[in-house]
């Protein structure tokens, strides 16, 4: 049977849309393998390169350095959003359990998602509907508020819980902590924790 217009066009379309996906994920994979070989020569150029992509190509996709690096960011948070809301687990375990995946991302995406900076706070960035941000807050609002609820915490300070979680699990320090210290891994994870705990509690008494 003859293909027709209306029947050819939805299968060049879903081929554009696969290209379109195929090369976006190629770009992201190459921001990896970069940051983790040679961060000194993330540029755009140096990533279309390895993605065997052709600049202009990867300028149709992602306007800057920065435009790549944020979906990066974003695609690792999002892996840890999706472990979050689907766990079962529940209260102190959920909040460990995202910790630990956390932390796990890092080792694998770590030494690309330091590339990243914001001139901007966490809390206004969140309140602006940043992406990236509106994604970790839904990764760490459930494990957050168990945790605010295990300490018997008022459920008014999640915000602020979650400010001080960005700044005690930020990727840089975390890195730096494995990185230049003799620590172990569940050592930075236990120690990071107990300061996480113990600043939530003086957040508390304070207010």
């Amino acid at each position: 049977m003859p293909v027709t217009d209306q029947q050819a066009a939805p299968r060049g379309e879903r081929k554009l849309r696969s290209d379109t996906r195929r090369n976006r994920r190629r770009l992201l994979d190459a921001v990896g393998e970069l940051a983790r070989e040679a961060p000194g020569q993330l540029t755009m150029q140096a990533v279309a390169s390895r993605a065997e992509i052709g600049p202009a190509t990867a300028y149709r996709y992602y306007s800057s350095m920065d435009d790549v690096l944020a979906a990066y960011v974003l695609s690792v948070v999002e892996k840890l959003r999706d472990f979050s809301t689907t766990s079962t687990a529940e209260g102190r375990p959920l909040f460990d359990a995202v910790v630990d995946k956390w932390v796990d991302l890092l080792a694998e995406h770590g030494p690309a998602l330091v590339q990243l900076r914001s001139r901007r706070g966490f809390l206004e960035r969140l309140h602006n509907g940043n992406e990236i941000i509106a994604a970790l807050r839904d990764a760490w609002s459930r494990p957050v508020q168990g945790l605010l609820d295990d300490l018997g915490l008022p459920d008014n300070m999640i915000e602020y819980a979650l400010f001080l979680n960005n700044m005690m699990y930020d990727p840089r320090e975390i890195q730096d902590l494995l990185q230049e210290t003799d620590l172990s891994r569940r050592e930075v994870i236990t120690r990071l924790t107990e300061a996480y705990l113990g600043a939530l509690r003086g957040w508390a008494r304070a207010g």
